[in-house]
């Protein structure tokens, strides 16, 4: 058998609605049935939403039923982590305060030590 990971990051910078929320459908099912870290970074087009305002994110278009904050939330229940952009959070005109509970803002340094890891799997949407 192959040896397992240690962990997966996603890096999602794009601001397309179906490849954000197949990261995390992903990254929820490796946390529910591999029990690894998953840490699910967002920049670039993808930060918007995780803004808890935005009703794009939290109302109007759903994916089999589910808002992506709904994948969001299911994500990070499961004890996955989402980091987003502070240059990017700022390029939108958001700070800490306008995102959905429990998203931090990330610490670059932390991220490209992640990231640098061997043992840790890349994905990028």
């Amino acid at each position: 058998m192959t040896e397992m990971a240690k962990g997966l990051y996603i890096d999602v910078s794009s601001s397309d609605i179906f490849q954000i929320r197949r990261a995390f459908v992903v990254g929820t099912m490796v946390r529910n049935n591999h029990k690894l870290p998953v840490t699910v970074d967002l920049s670039l087009g993808a930060v918007r939403f995780v803004n808890k305002a935005l009703p794009l994110a939290t109302e109007h278009i759903k994916i089999y039923d589910k808002t992506l904050h709904d994948y969001m939330t299911t994500f990070m229940e499961a004890g996955g982590m989402i980091v987003v952009c502070s240059v990017s959070l700022q390029g939108e005109g958001l700070t800490s305060d306008d995102l959905l509970e429990g998203v931090i803002v990330s610490d670059h340094d932390a991220i490209i030590g992640l990231m640098l890891e061997q043992e840790i799997k890349i994905l990028s949407f």
